[in-house]
């Protein structure tokens, strides 16, 4: 006997699967799809799933399966929880930001007790032996590193140019940065 499947995915779409159990050789019992409707969600207009047409054609194509139509047609629907998804999923976003804010809060008040915690030693310190202009070393700015392009840090990476250079793979920029300099061009045009 026939039975009426019912399924609904994330997005709401209805799948109605009209399904007969089948036994094979061995005795193990498998599901056989006979009849498969989709539906969007909550649609008022359109045909039914089992619609006088598609019974007599259901019939007609299997003969030796026996169809209780009314017990298929009330078959309860689950009611769609579309909505429903929606508001947990913007409740649970909520929360997570509400605890990120709130974690950020703590960290936020950790820090500045630290700093307090930091600034009263200093401040005795402070009282005690003053600043004079002679306690203050100058900062000398590092020279660059030899071999460093234009001063640059060395550790830091070249950047890669594209095209240019031709078949030789050097530029004339990277020729003049080299310190090659380039063969004078003749511009005799009498080829001597």
């Amino acid at each position: 006997m026939a039975f009426l499947r019912f399924s609904r995915d994330k997005r709401g779409v209805e799948n109605f699967y009209l399904v007969q159990p089948i036994t094979n050789r061995r005795g193990k019992v498998r599901p056989q799809v006979l009849y498969w409707f989709r539906s969007p969600p909550d649609v008022k207009v359109g045909r039914e799933p089992f619609d006088p047409g598609v019974r007599r054609a259901l019939e007609a194509q299997n003969p030796g399966v026996e169809f209780d139509w009314r017990a298929i047609v009330e078959t309860p629907i689950p009611s769609a929880d579309a909505d429903k998804w929606r508001e947990r999923r913007r409740a649970e976003r909520a929360a997570k930001h509400a605890a990120a804010e709130e974690e950020a809060a703590e960290a936020a008040e950790a820090a500045d007790d630290e700093a307090d915690v930091d600034a009263e030693p200093a401040a005795s310190a402070d009282a005690v032996a003053p600043v004079t202009a002679s306690a203050i070393t100058p900062i000398v700015a590092a020279s660059p590193a030899s071999g460093a392009p234009n001063g640059r840090d060395a550790t830091r990476k070249r950047r890669r140019r594209r095209g240019g250079g031709g078949r030789s793979g050097h530029s004339p920029a990277a020729d003049a940065a080299a310190g090659a300099v380039p063969a004078p061009a003749s511009t005799d045009p009498s080829g001597d």
